[in-house]
């Protein structure tokens, strides 16, 4: 079990200049061949926490990324917007990297539209020869710090990056540069101490409202491979799934097999549409024309969602059903997002 107990901060008429930590789990603060947590306290004096301004630590959970849901970043981000409500407008998260292009986005859809938040993690364990962790965690307090009230949103600080949440995947399981934005690059760096930003993506619609007593509601993801069965389609038309993401080939496309079948689901239930590839959009202008293109199943009921990747687009499906909002009138605001 990890050991927070170092706990510093301001009084609440010093907010303002706090920077809140949250402390999720994961690689950052893990042991290797080991269950228990590491001493957070030896993680957080090896980044020097203490130094260059107040922080507030608050330990939330100790897992795994891989087992963090929805629920936790819920409560994730209504602590936060409880935190900025009082003053605060820094903010890092220390977690696992296995689901951080997905905590960050989904963080990015709830969370207040004036904080600045920084996710963080390590991909060496805190016991291994070259921990990377202190040296990211310190990264991320700089950031925050220093986009505090100029660069609101959630960004990943890994490796020395700035990566904007909308845009970052993680690239490999097990180098230290584990992270990339396809098509983007970094949005920034972290160099000496020094934040650069080399671009700042366009404003994304939302924060969103999810209800605290609105579940979530199931929302498929499917990857279309080449000659894919028809029926690994069928069992999203149960009424079991409230809506579909597709991941098709290229900017769009599926089999023509897989065509009426999605567009039947699409006419009862939301379906967006998005590319399997790490880059690129979905071909909505119709470039390519026939059943099955990206043009024919937007035209017969699917939704385009741009260059949302597959896992991304689940969860914004998934805040805007919570949210009782019409997804298509939604995404609108999403299909051609990009960076200025």
């Amino acid at each position: 079990m990890a050991l927070f107990v170092l706990l510093t901060g301001a009084t609440m008429a010093g907010l303002s200049d706090t920077t809140f930590l949250y402390l999720l789990g994961g690689t950052i603060l893990a042991l290797a061949g080991k269950s228990d947590a590491a001493d957070s306290t030896a993680l957080l004096r090896a980044a020097g926490i203490s130094m260059g301004g107040p922080v507030t630590v608050r330990p939330l959970m100790s897992v795994g990324s891989q087992n963090l849901r929805l629920d936790d970043i819920r409560l994730l981000a209504a602590d936060i917007k409880a935190r900025h409500a009082e003053g605060v407008r820094a903010f890092v998260v220390a977690q696992g990297t296995d689901t951080m292009e997905e905590t960050s986005f989904l963080l990015s859809l709830l969370a207040p539209a004036g904080a600045t938040i920084i996710m963080t993690g390590s991909m060496r364990t805190a016991d291994a020869p070259g921990a990377e962790g202190p040296g990211n965690l310190r990264d991320a307090l700089i950031a925050a710090r220093d986009l505090a009230g100029k660069r609101p949103g959630v960004l990943v600080a890994i490796a020395g990056e700035l990566h904007d949440a909308r845009l970052v995947r993680k690239m490999d399981s097990g180098r230290i540069a584990a992270f990339g934005s396809p098509g983007w690059g970094p949005v920034g760096s972290i160099i000496t101490g020094r934040v650069r930003l080399a671009m700042t993506p366009l404003p994304a619609p939302g924060p969103y409202v999810w209800p605290v007593d609105q579940a979530a509601a199931r929302v498929g993801l499917l990857t279309v491979a080449m000659d894919a069965d028809p029926l690994s389609v069928l069992p999203y038309a149960d009424d079991a799934w409230a809506g579909l993401v597709v991941e098709a080939m290229g900017s769009g496309h599926v089999p023509q097999t897989l065509a009426a079948p999605l567009a039947a689901i699409a006419a009862t239930k939301p379906v967006l549409l998005v590319s399997r590839c790490p880059q690129g959009d979905t071909d909505g202008h119709g470039t390519y024309q026939g059943e099955g293109t990206a043009a024919w199943l937007i035209a017969n009921g699917l939704i385009d969602a741009g260059s949302l990747d597959g896992r991304k687009a689940r969860l914004l499906l998934t805040v805007l059903l919570a949210a009782g909002l019409d997804v298509r009138t939604q995404m609108t605001g999403w299909a051609g997002m990009g960076l200025v």
